[in-house]
């Protein structure tokens, strides 16, 4: 029974470790310079993506799951915090929340799915809303999205926008 759950926690893993390698590609592709960072371990975002030429810093916090809500803990958000204000060459800096909810969905036993859209949301915590949301847990769900943060349109194409 341990096996399993060990399996299914690498199973996770590798989907947001997929995503954020994906967002960076994206990234690149657009343009811009980016990198996956050591994420929660290290006590850094999932990735971080620049633009040089305007001057712009993205900071981004990557979840992906097969389930209807997808959680991003407020010590993840403080860490970015922490971080883009050590980037004040930036004028643009922004914390970016990226949700990727997969095109199947567990409905209850071992391997047991029902095929739905893939959607993507891209969030932005702006900084005058640092102090109200300070302490939560943000979510966002498949069908509503995150309504108490605004949309972040990244540079590349969306996919599976809702």
């Amino acid at each position: 029974m341990v096996a399993d759950y060990v399996h299914v926690a690498k199973i996770r893993k590798s989907r947001g470790q997929g995503f954020e390698r994906d967002l960076v590609k994206r990234y690149r592709n657009a343009g811009w310079w980016s990198y996956r960072t050591g994420g929660s371990s290290a006590y850094l975002p999932d990735l971080m993506a620049t633009n040089d030429e305007k001057g712009e810093l993205d900071v981004v916090e990557a979840k992906a799951g097969a389930k209807d809500h997808l959680y991003i803990d407020w010590d993840q958000i403080a860490r970015d915090i922490f971080l883009i204000n050590g980037f004040k060459r930036y004028p643009n800096r922004r914390i970016v929340l990226a949700f990727k909810f997969l095109s199947k969905k567990r409905k209850g036993g071992v391997g047991d799915y029902e095929r739905r859209a893939l959607r993507e949301y891209y969030k932005i915590v702006p900084e005058e809303a640092w102090e109200r949301l300070a302490g939560q847990t943000l979510s966002c769900h498949y069908e509503r999205g995150c309504p108490v943060l605004p949309d972040y349109t990244p540079p590349f194409k969306v996919r599976g926008r809702a």
